[in-house]
């Protein structure tokens, strides 16, 4: 299978949960269920990660001339894509986590997912705003 096939079988895998996180919150088997999906993408995203850095050298990472590098593979490209993927869906399930565990409305917390979907830490931004202004805590 190319990675342009597992580029669209991964933006696809993560859709569900993208969906469960926004409409079934408060269910039981969501947690299992974003986990679940998160382990698969991790099997993913190492299976690219052990074959698209074949060069892999740990200073690459010391500057953003050497990160440039390490992302001219399209495994690598990948990789990184995955690692976006799983990352945010966790967040957004943490976003579902702590809205439930404040007792935050969730038409307040659709927006704030949206956003993490789109643009990651954003999403994390705009719900840490939306808990400090229901909860008047950041705890």
């Amino acid at each position: 299978m190319d990675t342009n096939q597992v580029f669209q079988i991964v933006n696809t895998a993560v859709l569900p949960g993208w969906i469960i996180l926004a409409v079934f919150p408060g269910k039981r088997w969501r947690n299992i269920t974003i986990y679940t999906l998160a382990l698969f993408m991790a099997l993913v995203y190492g299976f690219y990660v052990i074959t698209g850095f074949s060069d892999f050298n740990p200073s690459a990472f010391s500057t953003l001339a050497g990160v440039k590098h390490l992302f001219t593979l399209d495994q690598a490209v990948l990789a990184g894509w995955i690692h976006y993927l799983t990352f945010d869906l966790l967040i957004g399930n943490w976003i579902v986590n702590q809205s439930i565990r404040h007792k935050i409305k969730h038409y307040w917390v659709i927006p704030c997912l949206f956003f993490c979907f789109m643009f990651g830490p954003l999403g994390y931004l705009f719900f840490s705003l939306v808990r400090v202004f229901k909860t008047r805590s950041l705890a």
